[in-house]
């Protein structure tokens, strides 16, 4: 449980440094399309957070309680990660 929730975190910290970086660069670039980079990059985090979960689910060879412990803590850190990245550019 351990090696996935330290995934999760090093998952979670790559997915903030993109945003922060990729908005860095449309914001200089084009921002005009800051708003779609917006739209893509939630659409990105969202569908890899599930299947994450679906792996862990999947492969996972623990009890149906840990399993929904791993995948409670793992959606309270995306609430946080999407709080971060947001609070960090605005």
């Amino acid at each position: 449980m351990i090696g996935w929730l330290a995934f999760s975190l090093f998952f979670y910290t790559v997915l903030i440094y993109v945003w922060v970086r990729g908005l860095g660069i449309v914001q200089r670039h084009k921002p005009q399309l800051m708003v779609t980079f917006y739209f893509v990059m939630a659409a990105i985090r969202f569908t890899m957070a599930l299947t994450i979960v679906a792996l862990y689910m999947i492969l996972s060879t623990h009890t149906r309680q840990e399993a929904m412990t791993f995948c409670v803590t793992f959606s309270l850190m995306y609430v946080a990660m999407v709080i971060i990245s947001i609070t960090l550019k605005h």
